[in-house]
């Protein structure tokens, strides 16, 4: 049985109708996480056999030290397809988490330093990455390196401030 079904997208805007487009969907990756990682799998899956053995997983980034092991679920020494999307999907979920954490530190502190009296916050970059902040750019005095790293270490969730701040001569 032939599993792929043709779709094909019009749009209508002001009364204008635009082109089709068509494309191929298999069920299989119309269901499930799996369906976005199906590439990947094929890309490390050297032999084609449909499993990853621990060195064929390596190829890929998330599978580190200790990884492969967690990956496989049914402790079988090798990785189907179900297996390597959870585990990819877990790791997916968990760098989202963390770059939305990043991104709201970044967020509050631009507010904050915004609002600071005296304080030029537009010659200030404020960049976060796994909840370490780096301020960098120019400020006009040292009382205002100063306060810009501790208004930044004040931030709920900041592991550590990296000020690079130059105070301008």
């Amino acid at each position: 049985m032939n599993n792929k079904w043709l779709m094909a997208g019009f749009g209508v805007m002001s009364g204008v109708i635009f082109s089709a487009q068509t494309f191929a969907v298999t069920i299989d990756e119309m269901r499930g996480e799996q369906a976005p990682y199906a590439q990947a799998f094929k890309a490390v899956d050297a032999d084609g056999n449909g499993k990853l053995s621990k060195k064929e997983a390596a190829k890929d980034k998330d599978f580190h030290t200790g990884s492969f092991a967690k990956a496989d679920t049914n402790h079988n020494g090798s990785l189907d397809l179900d297996e390597f999307a959870a585990y990819k999907s877990k790791v997916d979920n968990a760098e989202n988490k963390q770059a939305a954490t990043d991104s709201a530190i970044t967020a509050k502190i631009k507010s904050k330093l915004l609002v600071e009296k005296n304080f030029s916050s537009f010659k200030v970059s404020v960049e976060t990455k796994d909840n370490v902040v780096i301020l960098s750019g120019f400020v006009d005095n040292a009382e205002q390196k100063t306060r810009a790293e501790k208004i930044a270490a004040s931030v709920s969730g900041v592991k550590s401030v990296k000020n690079a701040l130059v105070v301008k001569p």
